[in-house]
């Protein structure tokens, strides 16, 4: 498809009882459908991938998030960084674990896209230590991926450092 078949599609979001945030997020439209291209930072419950209907507001001339088509299978977990010198090891670490992430610095966010066919185990473990440890603290803001309770790691012999082999 072309480039001129993406459009941004705004997903508006309560956060209180008066209070309201919009993100908006590119989108591959195909007939009355929308493919999501890109990994979101506010909109709750959507993920990468995820195929979605959207209505166009003709007054001001832009799409909003009308409802679900057909779930992608990927996760999207936001992290907050509050240890910054943590970030590029965090980063390098999402990339070795065959997710993808999107960077929101005014924020310190990072948004990542845990792809269907990825093992989210090794991930969730290494973002339990580093928040245990407050390099930052994060939200499984759609969770596709389910890991039992007896896969979780003991935090007592783990160490950041060496997390692949515990």
């Amino acid at each position: 498809m072309s480039d001129n078949n993406f459009v941004k599609v705004f997903f508006v979001q309560k956060i209180s009882e008066e209070e309201f945030e919009i993100e908006s997020l590119w989108c591959e439209k195909f007939g009355d459908h929308f493919l999501i291209d890109n990994i979101p930072f506010v909109a709750k419950n959507v993920s990468s991938g995820d195929i979605i209907k959207a209505t166009f507001d003709e007054e001001e001339k832009r799409y909003y998030f009308d409802d679900f088509i057909e779930n992608s299978g990927n996760s999207t977990i936001r992290v907050y960084i509050l240890d910054k010198s943590k970030r590029e090891e965090l980063e390098k670490y999402i990339l070795e674990n065959n997710c993808e992430y999107e960077g929101f610095e005014q924020r310190n966010i990072i948004a990542i896209n845990v792809l269907k066919e990825a093992d989210y185990k090794p991930l969730k473990n290494y973002l339990d230590i580093g928040e245990r440890r407050q390099f930052w603290s994060y939200e499984e803001s759609c969770l596709e991926h389910i890991i039992k309770k007896s896969q979780e790691i003991s935090w007592d012999f783990c160490d950041l450092d060496r997390i692949q082999t515990c």
